[in-house]
């Protein structure tokens, strides 16, 4: 109730704008209420944020089985963040936050929630290296931690487009996401 009023009032106003009171008054409770609840509007926010990843990681880890191939669950579980997160939020919105996604308080405050979705990557890099499709040397930390953040600086850059071409998106993330799966060494 109190996420969903701050949301409504972020996309109206905007993330900078809005105030603890305001979102108070839009829920229908005292501002006291919010701060013990969510501490503040910025964890609000990460609240907002964190709802999509989570159905992502559900839907990504459902479609798994012994038959997957590592780049298209990949490819599958950075298309279903990106649609859940444009779903949640407005661009307009994105375009605000993007200068603070990266650096300082908010850049710090979305730290655990990458470190989450770098395990779940590593999960599901790790079921495919038991399933002898990921070479047993590879560096599963490095390659979890290179797609994330990786798939969060190109998501940034799709979100805060004019127009945000979500086929040139995915397009251009399978050329990534297959040069990490396929490497740039040739055969030895």
């Amino acid at each position: 109730m109190i996420a969903e009023a701050a949301l409504q009032l972020f996309k109206r106003n905007g993330f900078g704008a809005t105030t603890l009171e305001q979102i108070a008054q839009q829920a229908g409770v005292s501002s006291p209420t919010v701060v013990n609840y969510f501490g503040g509007k910025q964890e609000i926010l990460l609240a907002l944020l964190k709802a999509p990843d989570e159905q992502a990681m559900g839907e990504a880890r459902a479609h798994l089985d012994e038959r997957s191939d590592p780049l298209e669950a990949l490819c599958e579980f950075e298309g279903l963040m990106t649609r859940y997160q444009l779903q949640a939020m407005p661009a307009s919105l994105w375009r605000e936050l993007a200068p603070f996604l990266f650096t300082g308080e908010l850049s710090q405050a979305l730290q655990p929630w990458n470190a989450a979705v770098i395990e779940e990557t590593k999960a599901l890099l790790m079921h495919f290296q038991r399933l002898g499709k990921v070479r047993a040397s590879v560096d599963i930390e490095v390659a979890a931690t290179v797609f994330n953040q990786y798939a969060n600086m190109a998501f940034i850059r799709l979100a805060t487009e004019p127009t945000p071409d979500r086929a040139a998106h995915a397009a251009h993330m399978r050329s990534f996401l297959g040069l990490l799966c396929h490497g740039m060494l040739g055969a030895e």
